[in-house]
């Protein structure tokens, strides 16, 4: 079939039958499937004509005189602040690894917060002192050991140059920087050791702040140990009912 441009699209599909509505109208039409850009459905002139549609384009509206005669409004905008894609351009975003949510709106007056049963507030209560919202702004005392980074000797300290950045991440930078600081987890120091450092996006669409010590890595003398056998791991834990895990929070870099 050709469209309004004259160009030729392979029909992909015929479906008969198809229950639509349009306002207060609402009928059987015949369509014809094919791939289009940022329409999902498009009633054309047999539609029109079928059904003896009177197009008012001032007013904005439709009189559809056959059968069932309704008045039908065209400018069917959405609210603000919602605006909808067609399945085009979410294929579209998709194939360019673009992040992709989907949501359905809600009444923002219905409670939406989520309960926490009386079992697992008891404990929450019980143990808050080592389940922080946040966590300490200074160190952790001093111990006994002070561990090192043992690195092969008679190699070149490995001193990398920094990545290009935009400007919002100089900023983000500078902000996380400065935490740390005050926080008494990093300190300026001269050393022959350099890393640049990199964003990535968490979920919620903040920065995440990594370190690049990939080149001080290779320099890094590797214990070697054997790796556990999966099917005894799975032995040694058949019947077990807890399984606890480490929330390290920003306990890395």
């Amino acid at each position: 079939m050709k469209v309004v441009n004259s160009a030729a699209l392979p029909i992909i599909g015929l479906v008969k039958q198809t229950m639509i509505r349009l306002g207060g109208w609402s009928g059987l039409v015949d369509f014809v499937v094919v791939k289009m850009d940022d329409f999902d459905v498009v009633l054309g002139m047999e539609f029109l004509l079928e059904h003896q549609v009177i197009p008012m384009p001032l007013a904005k509206h439709l009189v559809i005189t056959r059968s069932t005669p309704s008045v039908v409004q065209t400018d069917l905008r959405q609210p603000d602040g919602l605006k909808m894609i067609s399945a085009m351009q979410l294929k579209k975003g998709l194939s360019r690894d673009e992040p992709t949510f989907m949501a359905i709106p809600l009444n923002s007056s219905e409670n939406s917060g989520e309960t926490i049963p009386k079992e697992i507030m008891c404990v929450l209560e019980k143990y808050r002192d080592v389940m922080p919202d946040s966590l300490p702004k200074s160190l952790p005392p001093r111990r006994m050991i002070d561990h090192e980074i043992e690195l092969v000797s008679g190699e070149k300290p490995p001193a990398k140059n920094a990545y290009r950045m935009a400007p919002p991440e100089l900023a983000e930078l500078r902000k996380q920087l400065d935490e740390l600081l005050n926080a008494g987890f990093i300190r300026p120091a001269k050393a022959p050791y350099g890393a640049p450092v990199l964003f990535q996006k968490k979920k919620d669409r903040s920065l995440r702040l990594y370190i690049g010590y990939r080149a001080l890595n290779k320099l890094t003398v590797r214990n070697k140990y054997p790796l556990l056998i999966i099917t005894d791991l799975f032995d040694r834990l058949h019947g077990a009912k807890y399984f606890s895990k480490l929330d390290l929070r920003s306990g890395y870099y």
